[in-house]
């Protein structure tokens, strides 16, 4: 028999798992939420969904899908599998957070919340992504799964557990580990995200937050869209106003 998630830990978190939960684990997360505990839950695409696991997402109107979100609109760089986000719904975790990217995203699902339950959406893709078949990367002409249309990214349900809630919980559910791994923690805001997801979930809105120190060059990070459009604004549009200013004093003195 598993031991318990002790009574006195604020936040149990479980970020870029590659094996599946055991039926024994489900059930002490489980008890641990119905307790009244704060949980954060990150899943990569590989990770394998149990049946239980669904199940007791499902309890609080949450899902894990299959397959990679592909955003032809806002990616990171030249990636397409690199989802950027820079607009977010309302929400505390999200108030002060820029643009953040997710290297190969998985979708997830919020449906209804049941009666004392409440849900948010916190990151979502822009309308034109899409689901590839997860092992199709080698054929990227594969038909996506579903029609184009933002995807969900990771959502926030707060409240007792329906049927057999003791205390309020909390749970935070992504469908990304690796954006808040070492590679993509210091990217855009990233590490924002990620610490203002365990400030919410601690409830922690009296501890400043300071960053660390770190020297670097100023940058801006752009999303692929948003640098075709600087493009065209500093690289077509502005010599053409220039050229045309020209063409027009010109014409008025000769």
């Amino acid at each position: 028999m598993l031991p318990a998630i002790p009574g006195d830990c604020t936040v149990a978190a479980d970020l870029g798992a590659t094996s599946a939960y055991a039926p024994a684990e489900v059930q002490v997360l489980r008890d641990y939420l119905v307790r009244g505990g704060n949980v954060l839950l990150a899943y990569d695409p590989r990770f394998p969904v149990t049946p239980e696991l669904s199940s007791l997402l499902d309890e609080v109107g949450l899902a894990v899908e299959d397959g990679v979100v592909v955003d032809p609109l806002n990616h990171y760089g030249t990636e397409q599998e690199h989802a950027a986000v820079p607009y977010y719904p309302p929400h505390p975790i999200t108030e002060q957070i820029a643009l953040t990217v997710f290297p190969g995203a998985r979708p997830i699902r919020l449906r209804h919340p049941a009666a004392g339950l409440t849900a948010a959406e916190l990151v979502a893709t822009s309308k034109d992504s899409y689901v590839r078949p997860l092992d199709s990367a080698a054929h990227p002409t594969d038909a996506p799964t579903a029609a184009p249309g933002p995807r969900l990214l990771a959502a926030a349900v707060q409240g007792t557990w329906p049927g057999a809630g003791r205390a309020p919980f909390r749970l935070v559910l992504i469908g990304n580990a690796s954006f808040a791994s070492n590679a993509f923690f210091p990217y855009a805001s990233n590490g924002d995200l990620a610490v203002s997801m365990i400030r919410w979930l601690a409830d922690d809105t009296a501890t400043p937050l300071l960053k660390p120190e770190a020297y670097s060059l100023p940058e801006i990070r752009l999303t692929h869209r948003q640098m075709q459009v600087t493009f065209l604004l500093v690289e077509v549009l502005l010599p053409l106003s220039v050229m045309l200013f020209g063409v027009v004093v010109w014409w008025r003195r000769r």
